[in-house]
């Protein structure tokens, strides 16, 4: 899922199914599929392969002699929210995985993509073009449950709106920016950008922030998480993508409030 080709059955519900299971101790393979997909259902298909390699490539479980374990503390599945801070701290390991590529890619078309196609699954061609390899329809909608869940956007219909608030909040977590503390918007993305090289440019000197980087921070100023600044006598002057909003162009610092 993460590592290679997205497959549309692992969604995450699936994966954090089965680190539920997994959490109350070691288990069989067989049981654990068992428990998942129980045999009085009588499935004609078996969908557990997909969502359990995605747990494992993840590292939230471990496979040995047919058994699985969670390989995380508790905490890190407290909660579908907890999971997903969890997830959102190791994407950028899986840089030459089709999930990262197409994120990227959707990303770095900015705002075009509102007057584009508003399919997601039409979209697997020109993004196939984007990255170089094949991305079919199946990956489109695999992408679109994982890229919704991690924060990166709203879904309309069939139609993904960038906007990474949720997905920023968890960075920030991740970074250790202190609370009511001001940075330089430099140095916040510099300490984000270990993180967010998949959807933030990741060379300083551009000091331009995507549309979907820029609805995210927005986003965030306007629930007070965040406040967004241009302080005139700053030198570290980075671009927003240009909104009607209180912040409509440029940043020169941001204060993590909460």
């Amino acid at each position: 899922m993460f590592q290679d080709k997205m497959v549309t059955p692992a969604i995450p519900e699936r994966v954090y199914t089965l680190c539920r299971i997994a959490a109350e101790g070691t288990i069989t393979e067989r049981a654990l599929k068992e428990k998942m997909e129980p045999s009085y259902l009588n499935q004609n298909t078996s969908y557990f392969a997909d969502y359990r390699t995605a747990a494992e490539e993840l590292q939230l479980i471990t496979r040995s002699d047919g058994n699985i374990a969670l390989a995380v503390e508790l905490a890190v599945i407290a909660s579908m929210e907890s999971m997903r801070l969890y997830v959102n701290g190791r994407l950028e390991e899986f840089a030459s995985g089709q999930f990262y590529q197409v994120t990227k890619a959707y990303y770095a078309w900015g705002s075009s993509v509102l007057s584009g196609e508003k399919n997601l699954t039409a979209l697997a061609q020109p993004l196939s073009k984007a990255i170089g390899r094949q991305v079919d329809a199946m990956a489109m909608r695999a992408w679109r449950f994982w890229a919704s869940y991690l924060g990166l956007g709203y879904l309309h219909d069939m139609f993904f709106i960038p906007n990474a608030d949720v997905f920023l909040c968890d960075v920030i977590a991740h970074a250790g920016l202190e609370q009511g503390r001001s940075y330089s918007f430099g140095a916040f993305i510099e300490s984000i950008l270990p993180y967010s090289r998949m959807i933030v440019d990741d060379d300083p000197a551009n000091r331009q922030i995507s549309y979907g980087v820029s609805n995210g921070l927005r986003s965030l100023h306007d629930m007070g998480i965040i406040r967004l600044e241009h302080i005139l006598d700053q030198t570290d002057i980075w671009s927003l993508y240009p909104q009607p909003h209180q912040i409509a162009g440029t940043v020169t610092n941001i204060t993590i409030c909460r």
